[in-house]
């Protein structure tokens, strides 16, 4: 392989930079990080239709780009599965979803919820003291509640899971899901499992795994330490993309097949007829007592 790789520089200097692509050798484009730049990109090569990876950028203005390959799954893919999640164990509780914006994507789960479920009860709320357990008026026993973190904020994620740990003790039956992981899951895993908590992540390294191990060995001997957050993202792009190439170098024709990296699972759909290829995949955790 030739690999060169570019500085993007600035604003003010990038489109210099994009000078330094020879359109008539290049096989395959990664990077930018910003949609900006990722537009700028497209442009420059829309008439050769050099395949254009985006690890970061994924907005709908990206979806119409046929060599656009985007890399990060789209939230409300993570909400739409979440829904699906409570669906399947909803009857009739009272449904709290905790986010620090009651817009977005906290916004969209509460819609698609209230399509899917009959009639339901949704409070959205910005704290988790304010996740509560009511009382039966039938039984006077405690009434089991539906618990959804819809945020990636730490601080938010860590109140989130002890506050579903106490009202855990209060309800065996009430059930926690989260659409982004925290380090917290891990850390209090028993406890969690008594929720049956239910969280999806896109990036999880399988550390028992021998591809996995071999790769943290090799990196660990040459930089001494275990590769951080970006240093996996940037293997598993890379890995990936490179291994759908076929021998004429091309590679969108095999976007097809799931597979997954040190971290990342890559699972990509088109959108529209002649659309952009965005990776939809992830994967789910279920804690089980």
């Amino acid at each position: 392989m030739d690999v060169k790789i570019i500085d993007a520089g600035n604003e003010k200097s990038f489109k210099n930079a994009m000078t330094q692509i020879n359109k008539d050798n290049t096989d395959l484009i990664i990077g930018p990080f910003f949609k900006s730049n990722i537009i700028d990109v497209l442009d420059y090569v829309s008439k050769d239709k050099i395949p254009v990876v985006a690890p970061f950028a994924n907005s709908e203005d990206l979806y119409g780009y046929s060599n656009l390959i985007i890399v990060g799954t789209n939230d409300q893919v993570y909400a739409d599965k979440i829904a699906q999640e409570v669906k399947d164990v909803y009857s009739n509780q009272k449904i709290y979803i905790l986010s620090d914006s009651e817009d977005g994507i906290s916004s969209y789960l509460k819609s698609t919820l209230a399509k899917q479920l009959k009639n339901p009860n949704i409070v959205s709320v910005k704290s988790a003291s304010d996740i509560s357990i009511d009382q039966n008026m039938m039984t006077g026993q405690p009434a089991p509640i539906i618990a959804i973190l819809a945020t990636d904020n730490e601080k938010l994620g860590s109140e989130f899971a002890s506050k579903i740990i106490e009202l855990g003790k209060e309800s065996s039956n009430s059930k926690a899901f989260s659409l982004y992981y925290n380090p917290v899951f891990e850390k209090k895993v028993d406890d969690l499992s008594q929720m049956n908590l239910v969280y999806l992540m896109d990036r999880k390294i399988n550390s028992e795994g021998s591809f996995e191990k071999e790769i943290l060995a090799d990196f660990k001997a040459k930089y001494c330490k275990s590769p951080a957050k970006y240093s996996v993202i940037g293997f598993d792009v890379v890995n990936d993309i490179l291994s759908r190439e076929n021998k004429k170098g091309e590679v969108l024709r095999n976007m097809s097949k799931t597979q997954t990296q040190l971290a990342t699972k890559f699972e990509y759909e088109r959108q529209n007829k002649n659309g952009a290829f965005v990776n939809k995949g992830f994967r789910v955790v279920r804690l089980i007592p």
